[in-house]
């Protein structure tokens, strides 16, 4: 197969308090290898900000299947998926011994930046060999109407990047802040991400829980959506 991947393993600072992988460390994992994989094709950040282009992220689909503790070794595996419209798709997996222990599926846009416009598919020659995706899809996320406000989120150094806004592999711990994980971890995460969220910015977060779900929606000073989740817990 066409996949690309790297060796990685769990450090011991990418634990919380339960001596697990956080959420945020293993998204990191995977999309280090979709970058490193972009870098060794000539799509650096750096090079595609040279060409007026910025891929963003629009949703993604976590799902981990066993808790991952430090030191273990991973193998993250990444690939484009067959793509059309104006969504770049790639596919994620996390490997130890030849085992899956979490998988993905992310949504990406193509910004000019220039225009502020999106960049379809087929007017983009990514360069690089696609594969069918998975069984693992993204679904419509269905908010409820019973989300309530629990509190706000400042953004701040520790959560940005160099464009200055929230990375998103940050989103999980903003979520856990708000959710009981004491012996328990995140089994699967879906989040739609609607509007950047700069450094200083004060969030709103607002949660629900139906159906076996927590639902988060955060919301800027603005009046405008930041992002929506959807996160199912397991017990460790």
């Amino acid at each position: 197969m066409n996949f690309y991947s790297i060796k990685t393993h769990v450090n011991i600072h990418d634990v919380d308090y339960n001596g697990i992988a956080k959420t945020s460390s293993i998204l990191s994992y995977i999309q280090s290898a979709a970058q490193a994989q972009l870098n060794d094709n000539g799509m650096s950040y750096e090079q595609l900000r040279e060409r007026s282009r910025a891929f963003l992220l629009s949703r993604l689909k976590l799902e981990v299947l066993k808790p991952l503790r430090a030191y273990t070794p991973l193998t993250a595996i990444t690939y484009p998926c067959d793509s059309r419209g104006y969504s770049f798709l790639r596919c994620y997996a996390l490997e130890c011994d030849g085992e899956t222990v979490a998988r993905a599926i992310s949504a990406w846009a193509l910004v000019d930046t220039n225009t502020k416009s999106l960049v379809r598919v087929d007017n983009f020659n990514l360069g690089l060999p696609t594969l069918p995706r998975g069984d693992l899809v993204l679904e419509h996320m269905r908010m409820p109407s019973s989300l309530v406000d629990i509190g706000g989120y400042g953004v701040h150094y520790g959560d940005v990047d160099q464009n200055r806004h929230m990375n998103n592999t940050k989103y999980p711990d903003m979520y856990s802040n708000f959710l009981p994980l004491n012996n328990k971890m995140i089994r699967s995460i879906t989040i739609n991400y609607s509007n950047e969220a700069g450094i200083g910015d004060k969030l709103r977060v607002q949660r629900a829980q139906e159906n076996g779900f927590f639902y988060f929606r955060t919301m800027r000073s603005d009046g405008k959506i930041n992002s929506e989740a959807q996160i199912e817990l397991m017990d460790i």
